[in-house]
């Protein structure tokens, strides 16, 4: 081990960690580790004739309880001091990102709260648990590498996943009347620009400030309709005025491609993210197994000394953060 493990924890660091032992059990560690020398002799129960002291109770909970903890906080420690040496930091966007998912996860706002009150956390504690999650998250992705060939290799194996039928590329734009539809078709056929009409003309609000880009779809993702009609034509031809359930809608295809395999260029980031997410749990294990080998800590309480560096030799990295009995998949 070649670099030294500092003493003195940072507060907000330590009070997360420290919050989430408290939720299992250690308050009691603390709180009569805290006893002045007469309190920790005082009998707390007697069984028959035998008596237990608080110091008693305090030894057998720092060893049933004092290695585990102290590894949590011993690896909190090493994640702030691994992200500061990096540069490594979290946005705000990326802290209300993963409270957003915690939400979702409890259900509302209201359940997230009733859950925090039932593990003994505050909001803050809970994101500060939040921020170290991220931190190690990161500090394990900058470890990762994710080359060419990997990515040609998963797509590869799990090709079947971006199977498509047939599909068309198209615009389209959203009328008020037939009357309109007819009078703007006119202009089209004229040689009118049919990303500049739609802007200025369509009614539909997810089409229109694209210029009416539909991008590329297959039959059943437009109704009926709209879908036969775009399917029905070929690349420049343009569509009559078509009944739907909004209004009267043109459309003019751009290209068609037939049942067959996204390309891997246009799949690419999905594929990466994949494989990130199945190689994120062992790089966070890999990394924390590192920060350990590297660090230099001093236990001085001989109890908890042999079990914490077993311990730290052994025991897994932090799990990502949840709420739920059992942390979701990556």
């Amino acid at each position: 081990m070649s670099s030294m493990f500092a003493p003195t924890y940072r507060s907000t660091v330590a009070r997360a960690v420290v919050a989430a032992a408290l939720a299992a059990g250690a308050l009691v560690v603390l709180a009569l580790g805290a006893c002045t020398p007469s309190e920790r002799r005082q009998v707390i129960a007697r069984v028959n004739d035998l008596t237990i002291t608080a110091d008693d109770l305090l030894r057998e909970l720092r060893l049933a309880r004092g290695p585990a903890t102290l590894v949590e906080m011993i690896d909190a420690e090493l994640i702030r001091q691994g992200a500061e040496e990096a540069g490594i930091t979290v946005t705000g966007d990326e802290m209300e990102l993963r409270m957003e998912r915690a939400r979702a996860q409890a259900g509302s706002e209201a359940d997230l709260e009733a859950m925090l009150e039932r593990r003994d956390l505050t909001h803050e504690q809970f994101r500060e648990m939040l921020l170290l999650d991220l931190l190690l998250d990161k500090l394990a992705r900058a470890s990762m590498t994710i080359d060419e060939q990997e990515i040609k290799d998963f797509y590869a194996e799990h090709r079947e996943d971006y199977a498509v039928g047939a599909q068309v590329k198209a615009r389209m734009m959203l009328l008020g009347s037939e009357a309109d539809a007819q009078a703007v078709l006119g202009t089209l056929k004229r040689g009118g620009d049919f990303a500049g009409l739609a802007s200025a003309l369509s009614l539909d609000p997810a089409t229109r400030n694209r210029g009416g880009e539909m991008g590329w779809f297959e039959r059943e993702d437009y109704a009926q309709p709209i879908a036969d009609a775009a399917f029905a034509l070929q690349p420049g031809e343009l569509s009559g005025p078509i009944d739907a359930p909004d209004g009267w809608v043109i459309v003019q295809v751009e290209d068609r491609r037939d049942a067959g395999y996204r390309p891997l260029e246009e799949v690419r980031d999905e594929v990466r993210g994949r494989i990130d997410r199945a190689k994120l749990p062992s790089a966070r294990e890999e990394w924390i197994a590192a920060a350990r080998a590297r660090a230099t800590v001093r236990i001085g309480d001989p109890d908890l000394r042999d079990a914490t560096r077993r311990m730290l030799e052994h025991a897994p990295a932090p799990q990502p953060v949840s709420l739920l009995p059992v942390p979701p998949p990556q």
